[in-house]
């Protein structure tokens, strides 16, 4: 596990994982999509390019994860595969009547992504299209919500991610993700959306 802390605080140019959370929001937030996608690349490389689960469910477990405040755990990719499998089972290959995913409590966004993986693998990749299969998350922790946007993103997810409070219905920040060529291989941009015009949703 060191070895992953480290080569990951390496990758984002940071001495600490305390740092992690400030530098993965900047970095996915920011204007300069060239480092960016240094940082996706590197990555992709350290994970053997593995998109089918959540990379930094260990690294965040170890170094972020605040059980006592919050209760937060993290869903284990094995727990994430049998959630999907009964939901797909309960409704239809589409999972409904349409094709948004939503998760209240995302966390780094293990559910989430093997959801999104899963359902891929039964189309043909030129046959999937980002837009058609939208995500909608929430959470809590300030901390958590870098990782879960870097991990939408990377896999070129679409959607909105709610910095909130699900149990309470309040809202703190709410990011948008595009993905201008609507194509699975191409990363997907976070934008930092204006908040109040959510408020009462």
């Amino acid at each position: 596990m060191k070895n992953i802390l480290s080569e990951v605080n390496h990758i984002l140019g940071i001495n600490d994982s305390y740092q992690a959370p400030d530098r993965v929001l900047a970095l996915v937030t920011g204007d300069d999509k060239k480092q960016r996608d240094k940082v996706y690349y590197e990555l992709a490389e350290l994970f053997g390019s593995d998109y089918s689960r959540d990379w930094f469910w260990e690294y965040f477990q170890e170094e972020h994860a605040d059980r006592r405040q919050n209760k937060q755990d993290f869903t284990p990719p094995c727990i994430a595969s049998v959630i999907h499998n009964v939901l797909h089972d309960r409704f239809g290959k589409d999972g409904g009547n349409n094709n948004i995913t939503y998760d209240p409590a995302a966390g780094t966004g293990q559910l989430v992504i093997r959801d999104w993986w899963l359902s891929r693998k039964g189309q043909m990749p030129w046959e999937y299209k980002p837009m058609d299969h939208l995500v909608v998350c929430a959470e809590l922790s300030v901390k958590t919500i870098p990782f879960l946007l870097l991990n939408l993103s990377i896999r070129g997810i679409c959607g909105m991610v709610f910095h909130a409070d699900s149990m309470r219905n309040e809202i703190y920040q709410v990011y948008v993700l595009t993905n201008e060529k609507n194509d699975p291989l191409h990363y997907s941009d976070v934008i930092i959306a204006d908040k109040t015009l959510f408020n009462n949703i």
